[in-house]
């Protein structure tokens, strides 16, 4: 009979269980308002597509390694097109 009743305890107990809430994703520096722009020409752009203080990241740009999370970040690939946007 204890054998019966120890494997039906975790079973009960799994069940009664809650879910993880959801967490929406943040995104402090607006980037998924520009991701339309991933794909287009560097020259496509003008200094008011996005907004003051966006950093263009070429792929010889020297950058720091300072994180901020309100700052936009436009990586630019080698064939001079909109590689990524991202936050940092």
């Amino acid at each position: 009979m204890r054998v019966l009743y120890a494997g039906f305890v975790p079973m009960m107990l799994a069940a009664c269980q809650s879910a993880v809430p959801f967490e929406a994703v943040t995104d402090q520096c607006g980037s998924l308002g520009h991701l339309s722009k991933v794909g287009m020409s560097e020259d496509a752009i003008t200094p008011s597509t996005f907004p003051e203080g966006t950093r263009i990241i070429r792929p010889d740009t020297p950058v720091t390694r300072d994180y901020r999370a309100e700052r936009l970040n436009v990586h630019i690939n080698d064939k001079g097109r909109i590689e990524r946007i991202d936050c940092g």
